[in-house]
């Protein structure tokens, strides 16, 4: 039975072969076509910062946890964490984060951020002083002791003080960044003493750095990772364009890869922000085995582009089918975890096998053909 099939994956290969070698330069310019179509669609590619959203909502204790964040928008306050810098060796500088003018600045910031549109709640120490601010410092402590709950804006040494911040937006990723400029902007605008730094910080400034770096990652691991492999193959192959040759399956295998993830709104998490690197790795054997097995049948053995191109993609074609249908079943089956990050996971590497293979062994060819075309030329013109 095995037998079988694999007979009649050779001969519809054999048959794909005949169709290449006549019909090269349409099935190029469709593929072209298509890598321009699937190149935009990657450009909406959407990062997920946020772990929770990667997790099954529907199971108890994530349902829970969402019940809270939503009644208390716990991930929705940004944080103005104010610090006393203590590496400075300055005088006349604060040491204690209760220190009148600290307080000063505070009740200031306070005030700016209440009156921005885009926030909702301000809460801070500002409150307590709405009067007058205590001249000195045994004032503020006293003043604050008389407050419960005035404990929980400062840590154990007195040396950070916090403000918090409620948007009314939400946690997109834009009105973060909006919200984050607009309360830098009011710092930059107060008062502040010497020796005394303002840091904005929160889940949703972290999820924003996240996706920053998860991005310049993705970006940064797929470059090297081509750029080391696309060496290799230049050197072991002894040829720049037999190593253009086998890697440019891999080039349509990233850009239909991440184009379908753009259409089919796949996010890029923490799972799947290697992806890139993952495709070249997995994907490379494809084209190494047809490039080679073509020279071989073509320069070692004599045979026509014909001959050379029928026997590599039946061949090897159908050899390397079996290996990517089982590898892209494999990863298939990790779409039926309970977790999004693993499905995610497993749908990209699963469609990146799949694209690989037909890059290689239906698109590649064509371009091989059309090498061994333009190289016949120039013999003839004797160049």
């Amino acid at each position: 039975m095995v037998l079988k099939e694999k007979i009649g994956i050779e001969r519809a290969l054999t048959k794909l072969a005949s169709f290449q070698c006549r019909h090269y330069k349409k099935i190029i310019v469709a593929s072209l076509i298509l890598t321009v179509v699937l190149g935009y669609g990657a450009t909406g590619l959407r990062f997920q910062g946020d772990i929770s959203k990667e997790m099954p909502e529907d199971l108890p204790v994530f349902v829970l946890q969402e019940k809270i964040a939503s009644e208390f928008k716990g991930e929705e306050f940004m944080v103005v964490a104010v610090c006393l810098d203590k590496e400075t060796s300055a005088k006349n500088i604060p040491r204690d984060i209760r220190d009148p003018k600290i307080i000063a600045s505070v009740v200031e910031l306070h005030e700016r951020l209440e009156d921005e549109p885009s926030i909702e709640e301000v809460q801070s120490v500002a409150p307590f002083f709405q009067q007058d601010v205590p001249n000195d410092i045994e004032g503020v402590k006293n003043k604050l002791a008389s407050v419960p709950g005035a404990e929980s804006f400062f840590n154990d040494d007195f040396s950070i003080m916090l403000v918090y911040v409620s948007q009314i937006a939400g946690l997109s990723e834009e009105k973060v960044k909006e919200t984050t400029e607009m309360i830098q902007s009011d710092v930059d605008a107060i008062t502040k003493p010497a020796g005394v730094d303002y840091r904005i910080t929160g889940m949703a400034p972290l999820m924003i750095e996240l996706l920053r770096l998860m991005h310049e990652d993705m970006v940064f691991t797929t470059l090297v990772a081509a750029i080391i492999i696309f060496g290799l193959l230049a050197v072991l192959e002894r040829s720049f364009t037999k190593g253009f040759l086998v890697f440019l399956p891999l080039v349509f295998g990233i850009t239909w890869t991440f184009g379908v993830m753009g259409f089919l709104s796949i996010p890029v998490s923490i799972s799947t922000v290697m992806i890139g690197a993952i495709i070249i790795g997995l994907g490379v054997e494809y084209g190494i085995f047809m490039v080679s097995r073509y020279y071989e049948e073509r320069r070692e053995r004599g045979r026509s582009t014909r001959e050379a191109l029928t026997i590599a993609v039946s061949n090897i074609g159908a050899s390397t089918f079996g290996s990517a249908a089982t590898t892209t079943a494999a990863f298939f089956a990790l779409t039926l975890s309970v977790m999004p990050m693993v499905q995610h996971l497993g749908q990209t590497l699963a469609l990146s096998i799949i694209f690989c293979w037909v890059a290689a062994a239906v698109v590649n060819p064509c371009f091989i053909v059309f090498k061994e075309r333009i190289e016949a030329r120039k013999v003839a013109a004797g160049l």
